[in-house]
């Protein structure tokens, strides 16, 4: 078995934080996690146009804070307000405590991990040439004035009639062992007409000398 492991994951507490502030004992701990994934996949779903990046979630004993990042704020919030409202009745579906949503704007999009992997997914839907696609977003990320980027494909990249392969671009250096390195790392799914396209995508942004947490 190869020796794997998030990179994200292996950095918590170190340089990174979570992305669900909350504490919960027995039956409530499980009901927090399956809302928590429930939201996750709704906003997924409903807020991939916008260039979703991030979503925070904190809880009290009767509210849900939800920090929303997103490159295209606009899109989210729709026009007076109306995209909210319509997140809003969504999210009401899902958990019957008070919501809160915040929206930020992610400034550099091109140097977002997540942002980038959904580019590809959505530009692979499109039927763009794989090679294409990753060599593009590498070389857009790299001039958002990051120190490396690893983009890593899997699938019938070459269409319907293809053997499943992988494709994999670099720029600069991405040391993902190092902890103190800022390693942004994220996976999307491209969903084409061959199957299922795995993405992911790796941006090291430099070293972090102070802990998150």
């Amino acid at each position: 078995m190869s020796r794997k492991i998030n990179p994200t994951g292996l950095r918590v507490g170190v340089t990174k934080g979570w992305k669900s502030i909350w504490f919960a004992e027995g039956s409530r701990y499980a009901d927090g996690v399956i809302e928590d994934y429930k939201i996750r996949s709704y906003l997924g779903k409903a807020l991939r146009s916008a260039g979703l990046s991030a979503i925070i979630i904190e809880r009290s004993l009767k509210a849900v804070k939800l920090l929303i990042k997103v490159s295209k704020p606009g899109v989210v919030i729709g026009r007076k307000g109306s995209g909210l409202a319509l997140i809003r009745e969504g999210i009401k579906k899902i958990t019957s405590s008070d919501i809160d949503l915040q929206v930020e704007e992610v400034l550099k999009p091109e140097a977002d991990a997540k942002i980038v992997a959904e580019f590809i997914a959505m530009q692979l839907e499109r039927r763009v040439h794989a090679r294409r696609a990753i060599n593009a977003a590498a070389d857009k990320t790299v001039d958002a004035g990051v120190k490396g980027v690893k983009i890593q494909i899997r699938g019938t990249v070459h269409g319907p009639n293809s053997i499943a392969t992988e494709e994999v671009v670099s720029r600069g250096s991405v040391p993902t062992q190092t902890l103190r390195a800022d390693i942004d790392f994220a996976r999307a799914i491209s969903y084409t007409r061959g199957g299922t396209i795995g993405i992911k995508v790796w941006i090291y942004k430099g070293e972090v000398n102070e802990k998150v947490i």
